[in-house]
């Protein structure tokens, strides 16, 4: 009798345990699946969700270090490079080259057998990239339309503080010898005339305005630099 009742204790012990691991495995699988469903709600692009989430439960994403995003956010404006060559000490109107665009179209034009033009993409864009990066990365970029240049004197100032960095040069340098071989393309000579580089932020359309007639892309000033004489 001893011995069935021994057998009868470890059956009934046994028989309790199996619901507890259930109901364990049911609560992790449901913590899992929380876990992960909040995670993607704040990776994704803003919405309601996330900001409650963000707004009462702050911890949550300092603890568990999310800094990653499921979609990168499309971008709001694209750069444009603009050479404003004249000759000088004339009293011609200067001559303006837009070169990004027609870079990208080049490449369009190309295609397939376009490698030459995807270097000089990458470079020049690159160039436009960086010297943007060096100018504006510690200070607020001026938003100031192209026709009005109000803010020049802040665009100066922040070149200046720059100037004397040898990366600022070389970037810089990069970009009017790529004017001289524009100007050699086109067949003008360069030897008798100046360049100015400008680069703009051009704002890119929104989805919900494409049908919009009466929308303006607006162009945003972010870097100028004074007339340099190409022959030097």
């Amino acid at each position: 009798m001893l011995i069935i009742k021994v057998r009868s204790k470890k059956i009934y012990s046994s028989g309790m345990k199996k619901p507890v691991y259930k109901i364990l495995s049911y609560l992790c699988i449901a913590a899992f699946l929380v876990y992960w469903l909040i995670i993607f709600i704040l990776i994704m692009p803003s919405n309601s969700v996330k900001q409650i989430i963000s707004q009462h439960s702050p911890r949550f994403k300092n603890t568990f270090g999310i800094g990653w995003t499921l979609f990168t956010p499309p971008n709001t404006c694209n750069d444009r490079l603009y050479f404003i060559v004249r000759i000088i000490n004339g009293h011609e109107k200067p001559d303006t080259i837009e070169v990004l665009e027609n870079i990208a179209l080049q490449k369009q034009a190309h295609a397939p057998f376009n490698q030459k033009e995807n270097i000089i993409d990458h470079l020049v864009n690159n160039t436009v990239w960086n010297i943007k990066l060096i100018v504006w990365s510690n200070k607020k970029k001026p938003v100031v339309d192209v026709p009005g240049m109000s803010d020049s004197l802040y665009i100066v100032n922040a070149i200046a503080a720059v100037e004397g960095r040898q990366a600022y040069s070389a970037y810089r340098n990069t970009l009017i010898n790529y004017c001289r071989i524009i100007l050699q393309q086109k067949k003008l000579d360069a030897a008798d005339k100046e360049v100015k580089i400008m680069i703009t932020e051009k704002q890119i359309r929104p989805f919900k305005k494409m049908t919009d007639s009466n929308f303006l892309q607006k162009e945003t000033l972010v870097f100028e630099t004074p007339y340099t004489p190409l022959n030097t």
